[in-house]
């Protein structure tokens, strides 16, 4: 199987806990591109908060962000498709968050927003200080998100609650697709749920990708360690699931890796893959 396409996630996937990308790692990029191959970073973040050493390099030419909400041609800075939530059902998602014991925040066109007082709170909720430091830097406070939502009337791409609390995250986790049927509900991070529009997910950007550019599912592999991976793991030919992943996505996975992803596990795979 000739692999003409590489999907992969960044964080705990390509990055590793650090949110480094490992020497090793990179020398297998360069190399398969220097194939052909097409590699593509495949995120939850938008695209300005992807990091430099994944954004810089030249050999990028697409992206897939915000859970699939957008396709983006990295050349030209140009949108391929968007995927958001209205902002009414926004509004009414964020209502139900406040009546939950949790913080959230959500991205309106690459940029991300939170409550004023669930920023100042920044560090009781985030997992160790690289997650900390990710969620202060990039996220912008403000007093009232709903009403500063309303009054920009703009859609909102993603949504993203946090709790420490693993058992209540996993009850979010089966109640919010009932009570919200029209968006997809998935996590990226062991303590978050996030909240995409119904046609924003991994796999379906990918999909709308790799059409674009006429390369058929089963010349496609996907890296992931998320639950918000799952989508695109299933639609890659080979889907390759993290050896730190989600023990739901390495059931839905074709390979998983040997080693974690602080120990070069992407690269383990593509040249596993990738001999040509």
């Amino acid at each position: 199987m000739e692999i003409k396409l590489i999907a992969f996630d960044l964080d705990g996937t390509l990055l590793n806990s650090q949110k480094e990308l490992l020497p090793e790692v990179l020398d297998e990029l360069k190399r398969v591109k220097n194939l052909g191959v097409e590699l593509v970073p495949v995120t939850g973040r938008f695209w300005e908060a992807v990091p430099k050493n994944v954004s810089g390099l030249d050999f990028i030419n697409y992206a897939v962000t915000v859970n699939g909400a957008e396709v983006y041609d990295v050349k030209n800075s140009k949108v391929l498709s968007r995927a958001d939530i209205p902002l009414k059902t926004a509004i009414t998602i964020m209502r139900v968050f406040d009546g939950l014991p949790v913080f959230y925040d959500c991205i309106v066109n690459g940029m991300s927003w939170m409550k004023r007082e669930h920023y100042a709170h920044i560090k009781e909720f985030a997992l160790d200080e690289v997650q900390y430091k990710m969620l202060r830097d990039l996220r912008n406070p403000v007093d009232d998100i709903q009403e500063f939502l309303m009054s920009r009337g703009q859609n909102v791409q993603k949504m993203q609650l946090f709790t420490l609390d693993k058992n209540f995250r996993s009850e979010l986790l089966r109640a919010l697709p009932v009570i919200f049927p029209d968006n997809a509900i998935s996590s990226s991070v062991p303590n978050n749920v996030e909240v995409n529009d119904k046609n924003a997910n991994k796999g379906a950007a990918l999909k709308i990708l790799s059409e674009k550019l006429n390369i058929a599912p089963e010349n496609i592999m996907a890296f992931g360690d998320g639950l918000n991976d799952i989508s695109m793991i299933k639609y890659a030919g080979i889907g390759v699931a993290m050896n730190n992943a989600e023990e739901d996505l390495k059931a839905a996975a074709n390979y998983i890796t040997e080693n974690d992803c602080d120990h070069a596990g992407v690269a383990e795979a593509v040249k596993k893959f990738c001999v040509q």
